[in-house]
């Protein structure tokens, strides 16, 4: 593969997320899992905002979305050096968003493709 790029007819997405109204913990995520081919794409919640632009964005067509959001529990866990202890944390969204997610979203070229998910407990 050259510096050329990879190819891939991308589409910019950005939109806005909340849970209850309210934006999500710091390091909150989104992901866009393409159904059938191509690369999924993901980016960082920043407030209660994300966009996936540019070489980092992902290409036109249906995809299942993943929103997490990781919340400190306030515990202390061995860390994965067998030595440390380091923060517990568990996941605030509800698993309908994520892991057994029911979000869709249909991504356009030639668009702007703005997509919020206001999310409920």
């Amino acid at each position: 593969m050259g510096c050329g790029g990879d190819g891939i007819n991308r589409v910019d997405v950005e939109g806005k997320v909340t849970l209850d109204g309210a934006p999500l913990n710091e390091g909150a995520s989104v992901t866009f899992i393409p159904i059938g081919s191509g690369p999924a794409a993901g980016a960082v919640i920043e407030g209660d905002q994300y966009s996936i632009l540019g070489d980092r964005a992902p290409g036109p067509g249906e995809y299942r979305v993943e929103i997490r959001s990781p919340r400190p529990t306030g515990k202390q866990v061995l860390g994965t050096d067998g030595v440390t202890m380091e923060p517990s944390f568990e996941e605030a969204v509800p698993e309908k968003y994520n892991t057994n997610s029911e979000l869709k979203a249909n991504l356009s070229s030639g668009e702007k493709n703005t997509i919020d998910f206001i999310l409920t407990k």
